[in-house]
């Protein structure tokens, strides 16, 4: 067992290197197989959050769940090439009807997968299929330690109702013995929560909990006004621009199996194909070798996700290590950031 898992971590490292490489070289075509996908199972949501394109009403795309049929054909694609697999970009995974079929179907495929919930729904049903479909990982999402806090943020969701939902999914998980899902219990750092991080950290430092993450505030590509003012600071961006990893490195699959560079284009104004007749044929595609190169060139001028984005300074890939950086802030501290 021990040669096995000796092999499988020189192949990770090997495939690393490899993809590496190709973003080192700037290549835009034939690339190797992107090491994390990210899956919407849905993009309707029962929450109207200030922070989110779709909570504002802001996004105009189509509404839709994915079909099982077409989920099941891309986790038998790539289940052998890529680590790990979100079932959420946008939208509240938990109003798939399918969402843990989705989570067992991965498991049963060897492919890691997470979700991330508002935890709304997450009642004691719910906390127990979740479980027993064997999720690698969760965001639990709860920002804020006040109910006036927590509310005004996440509209339309109740403060004592969430963190029960939390509290009761935790404790099944404690006493199940379960050491996943790997749970992370979220705050988005933002001008109405930053005041309360530290207190947040305290709170959820409980079992169950394996992480208390604090993620750091997305603006999605400085697109909506509104959001941008929700900004705790000024970010340190470098003044030179390098390509954005997301095209090297992640996939990003909507619901529709539409392509996309990555959640900031919410609405899909860019799309790079669809995924219907195969993951990497539309990942190698024309479209998406085009985008590539014009990250290389810094030509992103008609990319309306891409251009104002500040994002892609958040992390710059290493031979081994491919995740999201925390972004860097003018006092030199460094943030959390999820991949």
């Amino acid at each position: 067992m021990r040669a096995i898992g000796r092999a499988r971590s020189w192949q990770r490292k090997l495939k690393s290197s490899i993809r590496w490489a190709s973003y080192m070289a700037g290549q835009t075509s034939r690339l190797p197989y992107p090491d994390r996908m990210y899956i919407e199972s849905t993009n309707f949501c029962n929450l109207n959050c200030i922070m989110c394109p779709s909570g504002r009403q802001e996004m105009r795309r189509k509404k839709g769940f994915i079909e099982f049929d077409l989920f099941k054909r891309i986790v038998d694609e790539m289940a052998p090439h890529v680590q790990v697999t979100t079932l959420h970009v946008w939208g509240e995974p938990l109003l798939h009807p399918r969402i843990f079929d989705m989570i067992a179907y991965s498991r049963k495929a060897g492919l890691r997968s997470e979700i991330s919930t508002n935890a709304t729904l997450l009642d004691e049903e719910k906390s127990e299929q979740l479980l027993a479909a064997g999720a690698g990982g969760i965001y639990l999402c709860l920002d804020g330690v006040r109910k006036e806090t927590y509310e005004a943020i996440r509209r339309r969701a109740d403060f004592e109702s969430t963190r029960a939902n939390i509290q009761g999914f935790l404790r099944k998980k404690v006493e199940a013995g379960l050491k996943e899902p790997y749970v992370n219990l979220q705050i988005i750092e933002m001008q109405p929560t930053v005041d309360e991080v530290d207190q947040f950290k305290r709170m959820w430092s409980v079992p169950g909990v394996d992480n208390v993450n604090v993620k750091a505030f997305d603006s999605w590509a400085n697109q909506i006004d509104a959001i941008n003012g929700l900004r705790p600071d000024e970010p340190d961006v470098p003044t030179t621009r390098c390509p954005c990893p997301n095209l090297w490195y992640h996939v990003h699959i909507y619901w529709d199996g539409t392509l996309v560079c990555c959640d900031r284009d919410f609405d899909a104004l860019y799309p790079l194909g669809n995924v219907s007749d195969g993951v990497m044929k539309a990942w190698n595609g024309p479209t998406m070798v085009e985008l590539r190169r014009k990250h290389v060139c810094n030509q992103l001028e008609d990319v309306p996700s891409c251009r104002g984005c500040v994002e892609w300074s958040w992390w710059r890939p290493s031979v081994f290590q491919s995740h999201g950086n925390s972004p860097m802030q003018k006092t030199g501290a460094s943030k959390k950031a999820t991949a």
